[in-house]
C-alpha cells in the first residue's frame, strides 16, 4: 500500500514506502546528495484486493504459517496498530512471531491454534492516521526481546509481552522468500546474511533471556568453564540482534564499540538508537532503554531511564 508523500514540492504515492526498512521521511544529507530516509517501517503494508460498493475492504486475513494465537487486541484505541493479532510460530531455533495490524475486526482468540486456511480477521484501517482509502494490512515478523517485558516496562502496558516495543521486526519479504516452496526456514542461516551496523559492549551478568530462547545467537564456545567479563551484541541498523559474542573487556555500562560510517548522523539510520557519527557513536536514551530490555534479568540489571 502506498504512502502519500510531498517531498521537494512533488506529491507522490510511492508503494516502496509500504515495504520494510528505512523507507519513510525522505531527506538529502546535503544539497545534491542522493535521497535518504530517516523513518523506519517495521513491516510491510498489504493493500486490499476486494472492496464493497462503499469502498470498505472485504479481504480476509489468514496466517502466513501455522501457529498459536498469543495475543488479540480488539480495542483499536489502545495501540497505533489498532486491532491486531499476534501468532507464535515454532521453528527449529526458537519461536518467531507474526503480527497482523489495522484489522477491521478479529476472528480468533488467544490460545487458538490456527493454520494458513483460518480467517483470523478482516483487513481494515483501525489505528492512528489511517482512513478507508489507505486501508491495509500491516504485517510484521518479529523476535521477542524479553519474555519478562511486563516486569521490565515502567509504564502503562495493555499488551503484556506482545507490546510492539518488545517485538523487533525482521524483513517479512526476506523470510517468506527464504522458505518459499516448503523450504524449511533456518533463522540462523537467515541472520548470517544480515549486515551488522553497530556493536554494543554490555556487562555479562548472566544469560540473556533472548539467548535462552535463541541459543544460536551466542557465538562463543558452548563448553566455556567461566563466564566472560562482558558481551558484545551485534545489531543491524534496524536493531535486529544477529550475534552475541564473549569478550574480556571490563564493562560497567552499555556502550558502542563499532558503527558503520554513513553520510548522515546515525540517528537517521538506526531508528534513533545511535547518535553522532561512526567515530564517536553513542547510544541515545532510547537506544540505552532498548539495550536494557535485552539485559534485564529477573531484576538483576536495573533499567535506566
Amino acid at each position: 500500500m502506498y504512502v502519500d508523500r510531498l517531498f521537494e514540492g512533488e506529491a507522490t504515492k510511492p508503494w516502496q514506502a509500504g515495504t520494510y526498512g528505512m523507507v519513510r521521511n525522505p531527506f538529502r544529507p546535503q544539497p545534491g546528495a542522493a535521497v535518504m530516509y530517516s523513518r523506519f517501517h517495521e513491516g510491510i503494508d498489504v493493500k486490499p484486493i476486494r472492496r464493497d460498493a462503499n469502498g470498505i475492504p472485504q479481504d480476509e486475513v489468514r496466517p502466513i504459517a501455522p501457529g498459536r494465537v498469543v495475543h488479540v487486541n480488539d480495542a483499536p484505541g489502545l495501540s497505533n496498530y489498532g486491532r491486531y493479532v499476534v501468532i507464535a510460530h515454532k521453528v527449529p531455533e526458537g519461536t518467531i512471531y507474526s503480527l497482523y495490524a489495522h484489522l477491521a475486526d478479529t476472528n480468533c482468540h488467544t490460545g487458538q491454534y490456527v493454520g494458513t486456511g483460518n480467517n483470523i480477521g478482516r483487513l481494515g484501517y483501525s489505528g492512528v492516521g489511517l482512513d478507508k482509502t489507505r486501508a491495509h494490512l500491516h504485517l510484521e515478523i518479529a523476535l521477542m526481546i524479553n519474555s519478562r517485558f511486563s516486569e521490565f516496562y515502567q509504564g502503562e502496558n495493555k499488551h503484556g509481552n506482545f507490546n510492539g516495543l518488545n517485538l523487533v521486526g525482521i524483513d517479512p519479504v526476506g523470510i517468506l522468500k527464504a522458505c518459499k516452496d516448503g523450504t524449511p526456514f533456518s533463522l540462523s542461516a537467515y541472520f548470517a546474511e544480515l549486515e551488522e551496523h553497530y556493536r554494543v559492549a554490555v556487562p555479562c551478568i548472566g544469560t540473556m533471556d533472548i539467548m535462552r530462547r535463541h541459543p544460536f545467537l551466542y557465538k562463543g564456545s558452548k563448553n566455556e568453564t567461566s563466564r566472560p567479563r562482558s558481551l558484545e551484541i551485534a545489531f543491524t541498523a534496524a536493531g535486529v540482534p544477529i550475534g552475541i559474542y564473549p569478550a574480556e573487556r571490563e564493562v560497567s555500562r552499555p556502550h558502542i564499540i563499532s558503527c558503520k560510517p554513513m553520510p548522515t548522523v546515525q540517528q537517521n539510520c538506526t531508528v534513533n538508537r545511535v547518535k553522532n557519527n561512526s567515530t564517536n557513536a553513542a547510544l541515545t536514551r532510547s537506544g540505552l532503554n532498548y539495550i536494557n530490555q535485552f539485559l534485564w534479568l529477573e531484576g538483576l540489571y536495573p533499567s535506566v531511564r
